[in-house]
């Protein structure tokens, strides 16, 4: 083993080639590493010094060589070109800027802990003359073979995941911002224009409502599945809530010739919840069962106390099919086409994963059909 070096993050004591090649016979031997071929990502085996012991064919392929022989020994970033892991005598893992590294990060987490761990990582690689950056998400896992143990690190390229994640937040910004202002503007004509030009002016307005909705949908049904929703839970008069929603919809062009009525006799109940994520629930619902209305036809909604919750429900007259029933919550069905679906999805997701609540439905002759959610009342929340 070499001597000691100074670091500024990781330990940069190595085996010598010698050694680490010892290890690969070792490894070649077994009979795991036999199928690393069978991977598709870029698989690397590391010792507890975090030089590469071993890896896959797709790892090689990544990195543009034929054999193992030119990154055996050497570590994560020395193999793969990263610019910072050759700033100090240590070598990968010991810079300052290794400490930001998240495939450093990964790697030593596992080591410590021995368990399997994940981070993202950028990497700035000087390939050539050129410099390029990578996005990588690294996975680590301890691996015993013999008495000894290794790390088996697999690198997933996620540029693509971050470039549309850009791309969606310029758009949703950019787009919510111009629908915001067009909004204005339409305002104003309807205050300017000849009473005969009002109600063209008017199905304008509520045309654009109906865009900003599903563009909110679309950007809220993105965060919450990537667990990026922020909950900021209030108290709510859960009746109000209610009524404001069905007058929002009223313009909605889903509602034209449709009626919503609020249950005469809806109660007031009061929450403790998210008014954001619980009026997306209400309007998802509420959507859904306008879609499903005939033109003439009406929607109703209330909110009702039921063993000790809120319980806001959604009821139309259509029936669903036994076969609709069975599937009504996955995420890509739908009875109106391909690539819909997301709007009882999205009401199940928010509702179980950020609410804290119930969601279910019943759907029959007798009755038409009803969604539901259930949430705890605001005084059933602990101090």
């Amino acid at each position: 083993m070499k001597s000691k070096c100074a670091t500024h993050y990781a330990p940069g004591e190595r085996l010598s080639i010698q050694e680490v090649k010892t290890e690969y016979s070792s490894l070649s031997e077994h009979l795991c590493s036999r199928y690393f071929d069978f991977f598709p990502l870029p698989l690397m085996v590391v010792n507890s010094h975090r030089q590469i012991v071993f890896s896959n064919q797709a790892f090689l392929n990544a990195f543009g060589v034929d054999t193992l022989s030119s990154f055996l020994a050497k570590r994560p970033g020395e193999a793969m070109g990263c610019v910072y892991s050759g700033k100090e005598e240590g070598g990968c893992g010991t810079s300052m800027n290794c400490r930001e590294c998240g495939a450093v990060q990964a790697i030593m987490e596992s080591i410590i802990g021995k368990v399997q761990t994940e981070h993202d990582c950028q990497l700035l690689l000087k390939i050539g003359t050129d410099t390029a950056a990578r996005d990588l998400r690294v996975f680590v896992s301890p691996w015993k073979a013999g008495d000894d143990t290794y790390y088996v690190v697999t690198l997933m390229d996620i540029e693509d995941e971050k470039r549309r994640r850009v791309l969606e937040r310029i758009f949703f910004h950019d787009i919510l911002n111009s629908a915001g202002g067009a909004s204005g503007l339409i305002d104003m004509l309807l205050d300017e224009v000849p009473q005969e030009s009002k109600e063209v002016v008017g199905i304008v307005k509520a045309s654009l409502f109906g865009m900003v909705e599903e563009i909110q949908k679309q950007k809220q049904l993105l965060s919450m599945e990537r667990n990026e929703l922020t909950v900021s839970n209030m108290t709510l008069q859960g009746l109000e809530v209610v009524r404001t929603i069905a007058a929002e919809l009223l313009s909605h062009p889903k509602a034209m010739g449709k009626t919503i009525i609020v249950d005469q006799n809806a109660i007031n109940v009061v929450v403790y919840a998210d008014y954001v994520l619980l009026r997306r629930v209400i309007v998802n619902m509420l959507m859904n069962a306008l879609e499903a209305t005939q033109e003439g036809g009406s929607v109703a909604l209330g909110l009702k106390e039921e063993d000790g919750k809120a319980v806001f429900w959604v009821k139309n007259s259509t029936v669903m099919s036994e076969s609709v029933k069975l599937q009504v919550f996955k995420r890509s069905f739908s009875t109106k086409g391909q690539d819909r679906g997301l709007g009882t999805y999205s009401i199940k997701l928010l509702t179980e994963n950020y609410l804290d609540g119930e969601v279910g439905f019943s759907s029959e002759e007798s009755g038409g059909t009803t969604f539901w959610v259930k949430l705890k009342q605001s005084e059933s929340i602990p101090a």
